[in-house]
């Protein structure tokens, strides 16, 4: 019997290693100030190191504080997406912060509210589709909202955010490790209204071999778009240098161009190796898109936004070829 588990949940009950799990929540004010907020888990495979995180990225400024707490003060439910560490909450709805240390102070309450979440389905069990079954999968993807309003403000080292007006993403990884390879962007801050894409291409370990696997959802004015590896999507033609990366997808009926560039200010995150989570991902928050989705009778979206999160990582060129 298949048993459907939310994407949003915990998955590390069971105290395997090596094994980390986060939740990225983008938040971005009316006027358009933006942070990252990714709350987490990591056990290493080699050690018996293991710790608990939030880490705040801002993206105007490009600072990155990365805040451990002991395993004991993590508190996840396994059934939905219900987090403390230490005494701060994290939820799909609703975040609350309370962090003094050294060098980050960070208190305050955000609300979500219209959450658009990626389809959830036995067949189809969130954005990697039947690939979410397979167990041997280094590294799983949820996305837990793809757009939504926000409400509330942080108090972030002397400086108050205020997201009354706002706009918020959610998305989440668990597993093994990070891919080898990838680039990923996302953006829900179009001159269009209603309107959010997030787009991934990464190298993904197969039996003694590997594939370049893609998610890529488009969401406007109720409509879901799904151009993926599971779906039979298809690359059609693929371009890279050093800052941007051009993709036209096809999808049945359904063509997608996207251009996606570097920003100007990157964040180092951490991510999980081999015994610790270390700074290694470069990610922009004022990365640019550009997207056309048309198909035989013509224009359906055309659009682009200098408010994206970005990043690509590792041997992108590797990827690209292997995408062809």
């Amino acid at each position: 019997m298949i048993f459907l588990r939310d994407p949003s949940a915990y998955h590390g009950e069971k105290n395997k290693r090596p094994f980390f799990e986060g939740w990225y929540h983008k938040l971005v004010t009316g006027d358009g100030q933006s942070l990252a907020i990714i709350p987490g888990i990591y056990r290493s495979g080699f050690n018996n190191n293991q710790t608990a995180f939030i880490m705040i990225f801002d993206g105007d400024k490009g600072d990155v504080f990365y805040e451990r707490f002991e395993v004991q003060q993590f508190s996840c439910s396994t059934s939905s997406y219900s987090l403390h560490i230490g005494s701060n909450y994290f939820s799909s709805e609703k975040i609350i912060l309370d962090i003094e240390s050294e060098t980050l102070t960070i208190k305050g309450q955000v609300t979500a509210d219209n959450l658009k979440p990626w389809p959830v389905t036995l067949f189809e069990p969130g954005c990697m589709g039947w690939y979410a079954y397979v167990p041997t999968m280094e590294c799983f993807h949820g996305i837990l909202s793809m757009d939504h309003s926000l409400d509330g403000e942080i108090e972030f080292n002397g400086s108050n955010y205020d997201f009354v007006g706002g706009r918020g993403y959610i998305e989440k990884d668990w597993g093994h490790n990070f891919p080898e390879n990838w680039i990923w962007a996302q953006s829900n801050h179009f001159s269009t209204n209603d309107l959010s894409i997030t787009a991934s291409l990464a190298t993904i370990p197969w039996k003694n071999t590997s594939f370049a696997g893609f998610i890529v959802g488009l969401y406007y004015k109720s409509n879901f778009y799904r151009f993926t590896t599971y779906r039979n999507a298809v690359t059609k033609e693929i371009h890279y240098d050093s800052n941007k990366f051009y993709w036209q997808l096809k999808q049945k009926d359904l063509m997608l161009d996207l251009t996606i560039e570097k920003g100007h200010k990157a964040g180092l995150l951490y991510a999980p190796d081999k015994i610790d989570m270390v700074p290694r991902v470069h990610e922009y928050l004022d990365g640019n898109i550009y997207l056309k989705l048309y198909d035989h009778k013509g224009t359906i979206l055309e659009d682009q936004t200098t408010s994206a999160a970005v990043e690509m990582i590792g041997d992108v060129g590797k990827l690209i070829n292997m995408a062809r």
